[in-house]
């Protein structure tokens, strides 16, 4: 049983030669209080982070709705510019042809808005209308009704002209 007796001594002797190195292994408390700052300052800025990018988020969705609200809200309405050929003050009424289908007519696009512009006089001949235009009307330019998609592509055209209404009003 001697030699027993030395084994648990030899093992004591080990464990406590262990459990010396390790407290000289363990960090200081200042060491520990940094490490946790840091920690700490780190989960704060991911915190940030975080908030930031939700911020940023909620923006976005309110310029993605607010901003067609505003524009359709402001658009004044457009008083139309005297036409070429007509006199002022005289009851006009607009004659317009079918529309025709452009380049990207094919193409699927939601929504879309008509968009009434100015386009060269030669544009009618080149959709093939002839006898549109009225025979005092010179003016080098034509009124167009151009359709374009929400994706901005332009789908198809309709030319407008105004005409002198020969109706009488009825007193």
């Amino acid at each position: 049983m001697k030699g027993t007796e030395r084994d648990e001594d030899v093992l004591r002797s080990a464990l406590r030669a262990v459990a010396d190195d390790d407290a000289l292994l363990n960090t200081s408390s200042a060491v520990e209080q940094r490490l946790l700052a840091e920690l700490n300052a780190r989960a704060r800025v991911r915190r940030i982070h975080s908030r930031l990018l939700q911020i940023a988020a909620a923006a976005v969705f309110v310029v993605a709705v607010g901003l067609p609200l505003w524009y359709v809200s402001s658009r004044k309405a457009v008083v139309p510019l005297a036409q070429p050929g007509v006199p002022a003050g005289a009851a006009t009424r607009e004659e317009v042809t079918e529309f025709f289908p452009l380049a990207y007519s094919d193409v699927p696009a939601p929504g879309g808005y008509v968009v009434r512009m100015q386009v060269p006089r030669t544009a009618l001949t080149s959709f093939g209308v002839i006898g549109f235009s009225a025979a005092d009307d010179r003016s080098p330019t034509v009124a167009a009704d151009v359709l374009v998609g929400g994706d901005g592509l332009a789908r198809a055209v309709r030319f407008v002209q105004m005409v002198r209404d020969t109706r009488q009003e009825q007193p």
